[in-house]
């Protein structure tokens, strides 16, 4: 526990040694031949030896339970310390000094009313400084713990019983003045019982106003988290959680809180994958759960591009595979930030190879924004160079056509994809770069639809004819492999790299 808690506990024993002192002066003359410094120190023994106690076994006793549970045991320790003490200050008071009963009964009873308030004052105290997380979630609380308003209650009624308990031991005494008072006169025994009854309800005045005022900092801590946490997910920061400080309505509320924080995560995960692969309406429908409508299939009028890396299969063949997917994982970054910058999305990562597509979003130049990609990436990553010497040549087929889109596969495991014979034919295309010498192949339905400054890249190619086409098809090529290799910006790859 901090310094902060043990001061304030400290300060209850004060509090308990300077209340009994009173008590001791006012109702027995025994103690009289001594100096008050000497009573007081024989008041104040037990509870230092009851301070030490505390200070040893307190850690141990609060390890020994789960962080949410610390508080009630902080509460039994404290009330059970506080009980020791009474029963030791009662035993002292009959069988050592040989007090009356009734003196004996008070001090003991004193020590327990102010025991039963420094020890909710310490769980409140614990509570408030805690900032433990509880990251399971889905474990429902314990049932044991009492509601907020059962709480209160029995404060409440536990408060009167001991200021009446307290009142009633206090008239005793002075309802009995031929055994206690014999030479008190009655107006003396009447003025020393309204000043006896005024100090309990003093006493137990201040600390009950410092409980609840201990009790308020508590409830505006947990309305704090709750509140703040709120305004975070509001803004949109997902980042923190609500501390589970109790096991009551606050932190059920505060678990709550947090699995719909977990919740808001995944959903944002997985919206940010899907603004990486999906237009934003398909996006939209995914997470609204509108399977059904899209495993029917949409059509679209789309730029297909195709690009993969050519000898890559006989590099990876002799490369560690950590080091493999490190590339890759450069490698594809940067192509995706080229294709997301022309307003095209990133269908598919195929091995080396990526599938992209313009034109989802309805936006007229999807053909020009395609031929543009194609020359950024071949710009950005058109000769890679790898540690150890290797490298690369990139592919790139373009077509354009009409495309199906929508979800494949299981009810329980599926993915969203563009089919069609467009998207073969761009795979096709990019197959043919090699052989045909250039880095980038385009069928005539991509060049025919450019603008003059873009035709000017391409060089007529004739026709082909294409594997799964029963009709040959006329190509275009743009950026000869030769020209490639002097050209492009040359970029060097660590194995250790995170983007291109």
């Amino acid at each position: 526990m901090s310094y902060a808690t043990r001061f304030q506990i400290f300060s209850y024993y004060l509090l308990s040694v300077l209340v009994l002192s009173i008590f001791t002066f006012r109702n027995t003359s025994s103690y009289l031949e001594y100096p008050k410094y000497y009573i007081i120190l024989l008041i104040a023994l037990p509870y230092f030896i009851a301070g030490i106690a505390r200070t040893l076994l307190e850690a141990k006793l609060m390890r020994s339970v789960p962080p949410l549970r610390r508080a009630r045991r902080q509460l039994q320790f404290d009330m059970t310390l506080f009980a020791l003490l009474a029963t030791v200050l009662l035993c002292l008071e009959l069988f050592v000094y040989q007090h009356a009963p009734y003196t004996a009964l008070k001090s003991s009873i004193w020590a327990l009313i102010i025991g039963y308030f420094a020890s909710i004052d310490s769980a409140l105290h614990r509570v408030r400084c805690s900032r433990q997380q509880d990251r399971d979630d889905n474990v429902p609380l314990s049932d044991k713990a009492l509601p907020v308003s059962q709480k209160l209650s029995i404060f409440l009624s536990t408060t009167v019983l001991l200021v009446t308990l307290a009142t009633a031991i206090s008239a005793y005494g002075y309802l009995l003045p031929e055994q206690l008072f014999a030479d008190t006169g009655t107006t003396k025994i009447t003025q020393e019982f309204i000043f006896e009854t005024l100090f309990i309800l003093a006493i137990v005045g201040i600390l009950t106003t410092r409980v609840i005022f201990s009790y308020s900092m508590h409830l505006q801590n947990m309305f704090d988290n709750q509140l703040n946490t709120l305004r975070n997910i509001q803004d949109g920061n997902l980042k923190d959680h609500v501390p589970v400080l109790t096991e009551d309505e606050f932190g059920r509320i505060a678990q709550q809180t947090n699995l719909i924080i977990n919740q808001l995560r995944e959903k944002d995960k997985i919206q940010r994958t899907l603004e990486q692969v999906v237009s934003p309406d398909i996006m939209e429908k995914l997470l609204a759960g509108h399977q059904n409508e899209l495993k029917k299939g949409q059509e679209f009028d789309l730029a297909i591009l195709f690009c993969d890396l050519r000898k890559f299969t006989s590099y990876a063949e002799n490369k560690p595979p950590d080091e493999v997917i490190m590339f890759l994982n450069a490698y594809f970054t940067k192509l995706a930030d080229v294709v997301a910058e022309h307003d095209g999305i990133v269908n598919k990562f195929l091995g080396d190879a990526i599938l992209a597509v313009f034109g989802v979003d309805g936006n007229p130049r999807y053909v020009e924004n395609a031929v543009d990609a194609a020359c950024d990436i071949l710009m950005h990553t058109g000769s890679a160079v790898m540690r150890d010497g290797t490298t690369f040549d990139i592919g790139i087929g373009l077509n354009c056509g009409r495309a199906a889109a929508g979800t494949i596969g299981s009810s329980e495991r599926f993915e969203y994809t563009f089919i069609g014979d467009a998207v073969n034919t761009a795979s096709r295309l990019d197959g043919l770069s090699t052989r045909l010498g250039y880095k980038i192949i385009s069928s005539a339905s991509v060049y025919d639809v450019l603008p003059v400054h873009q035709k000017a890249l391409f060089s007529e190619l004739g026709e082909h004819r294409i594997r799964g086409k029963s009709q040959p098809l006329r190509l275009y090529g743009a950026v000869a492999n030769e020209a490639a290799e002097l050209d492009n910006k040359v970029i060097h790859f660590q194995p250790s790299d995170t983007s291109v």
